[in-house]
């Protein structure tokens, strides 16, 4: 069976005597006062999703090793139901291959590959910490683009409320929670506001700064936003669309419409001081046609 790290970095929050609206996690950020985003006029979810383009491509299977091995892969949190499936098919599939992942914010693995963490694969959920990666020197080879995924509101299955639409975010006393900025749901979430205060007919004037103030915490990855949302702490999260698929029973899921959504674009590499066989091995699977399968079934756009 794929076996999981859970090493995250914990968040300190600056003021732990505050509460916002009630409710906070751990490890969540509990504001002490509204954020602003910063929404560039200049800014689109189509444009945000091309920066730094990094071109798909097919992959022929490679077989692992004979021997099998000590395979680590650093994963986005989105990832994470997807990976553990196909780490334990592959398992099954190669006698001697045992598969860790490390699921977290795309940004902390970074940090914690510059730190020196081993691993042999990053998958991150965003180019630009694809890019840091490769920057810092943790990544020297060419990534490819192995999935894509949309953003999705969730509500609490009873959705106390009442959100029925984007728009309703913006509502007064609206408890909202999203990831933090740097991690790439975090981003991906603000430049959806942001692109919707830009059509004040449909969302009104000063959609975005509203929608601001609603924010009462801000989580360490996606899976930490569902988290809060699933168990009645937050009114609403702005997720992935295959995290919003994993907890159908307990969350509601609000589509955001195309024109004001975001394509989060998924990068994958091998890392640079990582085994080169075991690594280029299951980058192929997870570009190929079973690895895809396996990936779409969780909600996530298909690339090959």
């Amino acid at each position: 069976m794929a076996r999981t790290m859970a090493r995250r970095f914990p968040i300190v929050a600056a003021m732990l005597a505050v509460l916002v609206g009630g409710g906070f996690g751990a490890r969540g950020t509990a504001l002490a006062q509204a954020p602003s985003f910063d929404c560039a006029p200049a800014a689109s979810p189509a444009a945000a999703a091309a920066a730094s383009p990094v071109a798909a491509k097919a992959a022929d299977p490679v077989a692992f090793p004979e021997e099998g091995g000590e395979l680590t892969v650093f994963a986005a949190a989105s990832l994470t139901d997807a990976f553990e499936e196909i780490g334990e098919t592959l398992e099954a599939e190669n006698d001697g291959l045992s598969i860790t992942y490390n699921f977290a914010g795309s940004q902390a693995l970074v940090t914690q590959l510059e730190e020196g963490a081993e691993a042999d694969v990053f998958a991150s959920a965003n180019n630009a910490q694809m890019d840091a990666a490769i920057e810092n020197g943790s990544v020297d080879a060419e990534p490819a683009t192995f999935v894509r995924n949309r953003l999705a509101i969730v509500v609490p299955s009873e959705n106390p409320a009442g959100v029925a639409a984007p728009a309703d975010l913006a509502n007064d006393g609206l408890r909202l929670v999203l990831a933090q900025a740097e991690v790439p749901v975090g981003r991906y979430a603000r430049e959806s506001v942001c692109a919707m205060g830009e059509d004040e007919e449909t969302y009104g004037d000063g959609f975005a700064d509203a929608v601001a103030a609603n924010v009462v915490s801000e989580e360490e990855d996606v899976r930490e936003v569902l988290t809060k949302v699933q168990l009645g702490e937050a009114d609403a999260g702005i997720v992935y669309v295959s995290d919003a698929a994993t907890a159908t029973d307990e969350v509601t899921l609000i589509e955001i419409p195309e024109a004001v959504n975001v394509v989060a674009t998924y990068p994958i590499a091998p890392t640079a001081e990582g085994d080169a066989a075991l690594a280029e091995a299951f980058i192929a699977y997870v570009l190929g046609s079973e690895g895809q399968a396996t990936l779409g079934e969780y909600g996530f756009e298909r690339v090959g």
